[in-house]
């Protein structure tokens, strides 16, 4: 049975985006709902997408509770422009991570530690898969792959072992993944800190998915689409997620300069304060440990 799903940063989530009762929201990971339900509970109108068709499903239990108050839509998060139309939110929130149900579920293979197939997809209707980029990418691809995905130092060994072994038997399971990512790390060797299977299957899982343009995409647009004083608010988990949205909102809040270097328009977004999970927070939620909460806010047209 899958541990009940804990929203993390909840409360810093919500009060990041300031006073929004009455006002527009978009929350572009809808999950497992607690903080789609957060902000419905704070009196904002709430517009929710989730490129998981399993999310919107279970969340049309409770989602009739709330009337016209919610909309619901199975759609990336980098399309919520596109579904918001000409309407500008006050606030946007986007929840990089996976609900513990997502992630307890041996069937989509993005757990190391359970036995399922190498499927990985956020919409089961795209057709990459993992077992098909461990099965057809070039030793080469694999290689960059898990180095710059994973930032792991043994990127090339870990691909030329996973090019070696798909000849003998093609990748289907989660397990065969595991087997030879321990090829390389030898459990004999002691693993004190977190199993590097971690960070491994996560790079294949955003390669899958390809979460990293998705998500370009969407704080660029959503940031775009904010009315003014509207915050984006982003909880990352991994370091590639968070150096892209230190990257994005960094280009948004620079002036644009004109030839000889004078300003030409001042830059109308302003930073705030990075903020992570507490003390009391990681004792009831150890997987709010790497989360980071960063906001955008649109100061002016």
């Amino acid at each position: 049975m899958s541990a009940a799903h804990i929203p993390v940063l909840l409360h810093e989530a919500i009060a990041a985006l300031g006073e929004i009762h009455g006002q527009l929201v978009a929350d572009g990971t809808l999950g497992g709902g607690g903080h789609t339900r957060a902000l419905l509970a704070a009196g904002a109108q709430v517009v929710a997408t989730d490129w998981d068709a399993a999310a919107i499903a279970a969340a049309q239990a409770w989602a009739p509770t709330y009337g016209a108050q919610l909309e619901l839509y199975h759609a990336p998060y980098s399309d919520l422009p596109t579904i918001l139309g000409v309407r500008r939110p006050m606030g946007v929130l986007l929840d990089l991570g996976f609900s513990s149900d997502q992630l307890d579920d041996p069937a989509r293979g993005l757990s190391y530690q359970l036995a399922g197939p190498l499927d990985m997809r956020l919409n089961s209707t795209q057709r990459t898969t993992a077992a098909e980029i461990l099965n057809s990418w070039r030793e080469e691809a694999l290689a960059d792959l898990f180095y710059y995905g994973a930032e792991e130092l043994k990127a090339r060994p870990l691909a030329r072992l996973i090019v070696q072994t798909r000849k003998a038997k093609p990748y289907t399971l989660t397990t065969d993944f595991l087997a030879t990512i321990e090829a390389i790390y030898p459990p004999r060797l002691g693993l004190k800190r977190a199993h590097p299977a971690a960070r491994l299957f996560q790079a294949l899982r955003v390669a899958v998915n390809d979460e990293l343009t998705i998500l370009e995409a969407a704080l660029r647009g959503c940031a775009a689409q904010l009315a003014v004083g509207g915050i984006l608010a982003v909880i990352t988990f991994q370091p590639n997620e968070e150096r892209l949205v230190k990257k994005v909102f960094r280009e948004l809040c620079v002036d644009t300069l004109d030839p000889v270097g004078r300003v030409a328009a001042v830059a109308n977004f302003k930073q705030g304060k990075k903020l992570m999970a507490g003390k009391a927070e990681l004792a009831l939620n150890p997987r709010a440990r790497s989360a980071i909460l960063r906001t955008l806010q649109r100061t002016h047209e």
